[in-house]
């Protein structure tokens, strides 16, 4: 019984520092990826902290559709950018993708989209050596209803497809590098008490 509250009691506490866990059973502990938010600048009000990613359709630019909502099974870093010619979007990629192989060992998947068409998207993969997922918002319906339009964006969203923490900057001068996105996704293994 001491367990149950103890392990409601991390639950709360977990909750009300605005991190979020995923918990396994004792005789299952397994590495996750937690996202600790709170080590991020607060996200504007325009960021809907706390929603779903919508069940927007995306052109890849390997000509695949792929549903926002269906960036679940793994947390994700989610890119909006503004074009594949724009010199400030090609560097804030690069950068990423430098850290790509870090951000995949701590369990987060990467994807960028612009309203570039997938075949100027294919191109830009292969100017840039790009491994991550890239998407095509042509009709910039994912920036409006997550970014509230500014198409220099950065999202965090949980393995259930929750956004939990984001920002923008019109020129990336005051947004997160890739150094403190790291910072505040890490492996962890949570034991939780007796359910």
């Amino acid at each position: 019984m001491r367990g149950r509250k103890l392990g409601g009691l991390v639950a709360v506490l977990a909750v009300a520092s605005g991190a979020v866990y995923f918990v396994s059973r004792p005789s299952r502990a397994r590495e996750t990826t937690a996202l600790r938010t709170a080590r991020l600048p607060a996200s504007p009000h325009e960021i809907p902290v706390g929603k779903a990613l919508p069940p927007l359709v995306l052109a890849s630019d390997r000509g695949q559709s792929r549903a926002l909502s269906s960036f679940q099974g793994a947390p994700t870093l989610l890119l909006f950018f503004r074009a594949s010619s724009c010199p400030v979007c090609r560097a804030q990629l690069t950068a990423f993708a430098k850290e790509e192989a870090r951000f995949t060992a701590a369990g987060l998947q990467v994807v960028a989209a612009s309203p570039d068409p997938p075949p100027v998207l294919a191109a830009l993969r292969g100017e840039l050596g790009l491994t991550m997922s890239l998407l095509s918002d042509a009709d910039e319906q994912g920036v409006n209803a997550l970014c509230g339009g500014l198409s220099h964006c950065e999202l965090l969203a949980d393995a259930q497809g929750v956004v939990r923490w984001g920002a923008f900057a019109e020129s990336w001068s005051h947004a997160p590098g890739p150094e403190a996105l790291l910072a505040a996704v890490q492996p962890a293994t949570l034991v939780a008490a007796d359910q």
